[in-house]
């Protein structure tokens, strides 16, 4: 089992005390916690993407360019691309050369996003999302793959006789991953021969076997020859105990996860009423790792199965959590749950 660390780059108060570091700062701790990863034997680094929030690392592939000149083996990935807001050119360009800096390690997870005001910002209608998506995936991989390229699309203008440079490593091309939510999503992806990352946060348990298998039918039904690779990402925090993790965690994820969904859902975060897949930590329905290693293991280990995949993401810096409380957790993961979770 490949594992991963993932950060968002939320920029939020510490909601025990009030006081919120600086963005320079919290860039700061998101360098230091992104270098932690190949030292502590994790595969892939996952940048996020988001604008005009609390959220601020608007641009991972600074981030992973920083990191393929300091790294020799690490997958570089975001998590993810918002590719409806971008022109697909230049995307290509930029994974294509994170590509060529790192020797092969680019990887790109592709999404809408959540926020239906950031298509506004942007000038566009949320309707649109999928459309554009569909349009820049088409020319991402066409980009990638073809020379002297023709094409005509409807969000951009025509390319004629086009060449990207520079060429990507990898063949056919960096790997591309979708972000999938609910099991009609899950078709897309397979009918296209890409990738599928999913986080258990966005749905319940008794969901995530049944869109693994949707995404299996619809890979076979669709012929591909090559196989498709499944990534989960979930919040995880490895406490000394699984009483003082929980009560650590309850200070800061229910603040944080009312805030995203408020965001998501168009809400004031004191009208959130969180789902028990989040509240009921250390339970069997939990979406969340917490506890002891022991705990966490146990849960991974579910996630994993239910989710049929080959590389799991941890996330655990978020929500104002204090720095040193974030690296001690993660380096208790890499010490007491990493290596079992490998021979999964």
């Amino acid at each position: 089992m490949k594992q991963g660390l993932c950060s968002l780059g939320d920029h939020r108060a510490d909601p025990t005390t009030g006081q919120r570091s600086t963005q320079v700062e919290r860039h700061a701790q998101i360098l230091q916690y992104l270098d932690m990863a190949e030292p502590l034997g994790f595969d892939t680094v996952v940048a996020g993407e988001h604008h005009f929030s609390d959220f601020i690392m608007s641009v991972p592939q600074l981030f992973l360019a920083r990191l393929a000149g300091r790294t020799e083996k690490l997958r570089l990935a975001t998590g993810v691309t918002l590719l409806p807001h971008h022109d697909p050119v230049r995307i290509a360009e930029d994974f294509a050369t994170l590509d060529v800096l790192s020797q092969g390690r680019a990887e790109v997870w592709v999404g809408k996003g959540v926020e239906p005001k950031v298509y506004d910002h942007f000038g566009q209608s949320p309707k649109e999302a999928m459309a554009r998506q569909l349009e820049g995936l088409e020319l991402l991989t066409k980009l990638w793959t073809e020379r002297e390229l023709d094409w005509c699309g409807e969000y951009r203008s025509p390319l004629e006789s086009v060449t990207l440079e520079p060429r990507p490593i990898q063949t056919p091309h960096p790997p591309i991953y979708i972000s999938c939510s609910n099991p009609d999503a899950t078709e897309l992806p397979a009918k296209l021969g890409l990738n599928l990352v999913m986080t258990g946060l966005a749905f319940d348990l008794a969901q995530l076997r049944p869109m693994i298998e949707r995404y299996r039918e619809a890979w076979v039904k669709a012929g591909h020859s090559h196989q498709g690779k499944v990534t989960l990402l979930a919040h995880v925090y490895v406490g000394k105990t699984t009483e003082a993790a929980i009560k650590h965690l309850e200070q800061y994820q229910f603040t944080f996860q009312k805030w995203v969904f408020a965001k998501r859902f168009a809400l004031q975060p004191d009208e959130v009423s969180l789902p028990s897949r989040i509240t009921n930590l250390g339970s069997d329905e939990c979406v969340i790792a917490v506890g002891n290693a022991q705990a966490v293991i146990d849960k991974v280990s579910q996630l994993c199965e239910l989710s049929d995949c080959d590389r799991f993401i941890v996330q655990c810096d978020y929500g104002g959590q204090p720095w040193p409380l974030v690296r001690e957790g993660l380096e208790r993961y890499a010490a007491d749950v990493l290596p079992t979770i490998a021979k999964l």
